[in-house]
């Protein structure tokens, strides 16, 4: 139990503490732009919640995501009377985070020629392996065609393209090989995402949010869809290239950042890039 409450007690250390209500912050004023201002078919509601959990940890990441759509949800101004629920994913979310940050996968990790090659690979090889998936997945399908409807082709390909051309641009240009590892992160967060906010859209809301992603869930349910069917068929859409897009974001934030302000935090030691020291310590307060 000792190890237990040690473990606890350094992911909420005075400076996670802190930057919690900021990250707080971050994800409802973009996430209620995204969402209800602009209507997107994305969320941009998880940036702070993966920036604690990957500088902190899992619990830490965890709360972050959970109390940022607590506090949306019963913030009168708002009036976001659909986003509490979805605190069990936000939760999922930030614990992920703290997974990819233990495993150091938001590490800058600079490199240059032939090096870059192979992460360009990988990042190209988990695109194309989800633009599959989404190809064949039996939510896209209409009976009233035989088959999938037209757009489904015209948009996973075109998204397809552009998410790897995106990823291979920002390796190269950046020369930092962490940018495939961020993109795999992205990409199955966003996939367990979609998996475990299907049946809280699908039980409590019937698959209708408020959000710009209501138009991908009718568009399943004129094909055919049931609610269940069309809310995972949304959500598998959405959901990996929303939260690539965020760790993308989280990544050029941080290496942005001092290597000696990462320190300071609980999982600072593992941001630091690999060609970079760190003067201070990993576990300060």
């Amino acid at each position: 139990m000792g190890l237990v409450r040690r473990w606890v007690a350094r992911q909420f250390t005075t400076r996670v503490i802190v930057l919690m209500p900021v990250a707080i912050a971050i994800n409802i004023v973009l996430g209620y732009t995204v969402q209800t201002v602009l209507k997107l078919p994305i969320y941009v509601d998880s940036i702070g919640t993966i920036l604690v959990g990957v500088l902190a940890g899992p619990l830490a990441g965890a709360a972050t995501g959970i109390l940022s759509n607590l506090i949306w949800q019963y913030t009168p101004v708002l009036n976001a009377s659909n986003i509490g629920p979805f605190a069990i994913t936000a939760g999922v979310i930030g614990f992920l985070a703290g997974i990819w940050g233990y495993l150091g996968v938001f590490r800058s990790r600079p490199a240059g020629g032939l090096e870059l090659a192979a992460p360009a690979g990988v990042a190209v090889a988990v695109i194309a392996v989800l633009a599959a998936r989404m190809y064949t997945i039996p939510q896209y399908t209409d009976p009233n065609v035989g088959g999938y409807p037209g757009w489904v082709y015209g948009a996973i390909v075109g998204i397809g393209i552009l998410a790897a051309v995106a990823v291979v641009a920002f390796i190269y240009l950046r020369r930092d090989a962490a940018g495939a590892w961020v993109a795999v992160a992205g990409a199955l967060t966003g996939v367990v995402a979609a998996i475990v906010s299907a049946p809280i859209a699908a039980v409590v809301y019937e698959g209708v949010t408020g959000s710009g992603t209501d138009l991908i869930v009718a568009s399943l349910r004129q094909g055919g869809a049931d609610v269940y069917n069309a809310s995972l068929g949304q959500g598998l859409f959405s959901d990996p290239i929303d939260k690539t897009i965020t760790c993308f974001v989280v990544f050029v934030i941080l290496s942005g950042v001092s290597p000696r302000f990462l320190a300071r935090f609980p999982l600072g030691d593992r941001l630091v890039a690999l060609d970079g020291g760190s003067s201070g310590s990993a576990h300060d307060n």
